[in-house]
């Protein structure tokens, strides 16, 4: 069972002094992280096959303990932040896992339990955790082959290579982050983060570190935006999914004024799908997710898309969707319609949430906005937009555009406006979070 244990140890050999991971005020070479994994890998109980559920309270960490899982032939799932400790119990119990090992600064704890091994594959070397936005997160498994066997064309695509020093920002458990992690540690080069959400740190290792790649999801995009000095060494940015607007791209521009920046459309249960490289002075449709990525396969029956792809979880069925919505156009373009599960019957007229957010994201005066849908007791179901004013805006006149932009039929049941989205561990808003504030 070929995993990145043995791809961290290969280019430890390679490139024993070369820089790996730098967190803040920490740095380690690639030999310097392997000694450390195999330190860790020694007072881990696990055996060979085993599904370990890991909760680690740093990047480091995180990464640490998962490869140190793996040097044990174990299956290592991270956990996200934030969840509730009966959250934890569930996800351990109820998937039928044989370890939860929890790993911070000045405590180590490792449960065990008799579960049988409920792999798909032989060769699963790791596990991923669903969103469980409807009940307790199931786990999707994954062979070493399946991400590393498209390594070499997604890092072409995004121009990482042994000297890329690509920044990226939040958990490990987010699986954009650990496939980039991962795919950089693929090309030998170096991982940058911080634990901060602050953008002045972030601009901090950009700078100090010579960042040459960045990858982060949109809602921190527009916290970097905010920046006033560029970063002319950022060569490469790629981020996911369709809510780079018009308004973010300009500002991006100026920011990163030697960037290429490629949008990317993905999902966790395959890899990337489909990508196009934005440019800042041509027009474009934000829904356009541009062309597969070489060697996918993308076709639309009853206006769902399906990707046809050897990367994917163990026992997905392929061609695979997801549910989301769309179509292909004559240029062979993927026009993204709307997620799954983000439309609404209202009245008889059939809304996506992904629209209404596209269209407010563009008023004047508005810095970010989540649009989610919501069950209203009179009215049945309703969409709700979380707006940020930019500063000095007046929510007064973004409500009175807000009714000139969207059709009467989509304007939203609430309007809230808040200081900041609140953000998850993943980088994505915290849908329980802003429903909360309704």
């Amino acid at each position: 069972m070929k995993n990145f244990y043995e791809l961290l140890a290969e280019k430890a050999r390679l490139r024993p002094f070369h820089s790996f991971l730098i967190e803040d005020e920490d740095s380690f070479s690639y030999d310097e992280f392997l000694r450390a994994v195999d330190a860790l890998a020694l007072r881990l109980p696990a055996k060979r096959g085993d599904a370990v559920l890991i909760l680690a309270d740093t990047f480091t960490r995180q990464a640490a303990a998962f490869f140190a899982a793996q040097k044990k032939s174990a299956r290592p799932i991270l956990l996200h932040h934030g969840l509730t400790p009966e959250e934890e119990t569930a996800i351990f119990k109820e998937r039928g896992l044989q370890g939860f090992w929890r790993v911070s600064e000045n405590d180590e704890r490792y449960e065990a339990q008799d579960a049988p091994q409920n792999y798909i594959d032989p060769d699963d070397c790791l596990g991923v955790l669903t969103s469980g936005s409807t009940g307790t997160p199931k786990v999707m498994y994954r062979t070493y082959q399946s991400w590393a066997g498209f390594f070499p064309v997604q890092n072409e695509v995004f121009s990482v290579d042994g000297d890329a020093r690509l920044f990226l920002h939040g958990s490990l458990s987010f699986t954009g982050n650990l496939n980039a992690f991962l795919a950089v540690l693929f090309a030998g080069g170096t991982t940058i983060t911080g634990a901060r959400l602050r953008v002045r740190a972030w601009a901090s290792l950009l700078r100090t570190h010579h960042a040459n790649v960045l990858y982060l999801v949109p809602a921190k995009l527009r916290l970097l935006a905010a920046e006033k000095e560029p970063f002319p060494e950022i060569r490469s940015l790629f981020t996911g999914s369709q809510t780079v607007g018009d308004k973010l791209l300009a500002r991006l521009a100026k920011l990163l004024p030697n960037a290429r920046v490629t949008l990317y459309y993905g999902a966790s249960e395959l890899n990337y799908i489909t990508y196009t490289v934005l440019d800042s002075a041509a027009p474009r449709d934000p829904n356009n997710l541009g062309r597969p990525f070489p060697g996918v396969g993308l076709s639309v029956r009853d206006g769902k898309i399906y990707v046809d792809t050897a990367c994917h979880v163990s026992g997905a069925e392929i061609p695979f969707t997801v549910g989301d919505a769309g179509y292909i156009n004559d240029a062979g373009e993927l026009i993204f319609e709307g997620r799954g599960d983000a439309y609404i019957n209202k009245g008889g007229f059939k809304i996506s949430a992904a629209r209404v957010e596209t269209i407010l994201r563009e008023i004047e005066g508005v810095a970010a906005v989540v649009v989610l849908p919501y069950e209203d007791e009179s009215r049945g179901e309703e969409l709700a937009a979380f707006l940020v004013p930019e500063k000095n805006a007046d929510e007064s006149e973004i409500r009175s555009k807000l009714h000139r932009v969207l059709k009467p039929v989509e304007t939203p049941g609430r309007i809230v406006f808040l200081e900041e989205i609140p953000l998850n561990d993943r980088g994505k808003p915290d849908k329980k979070r802003l429903m909360q504030s309704l």
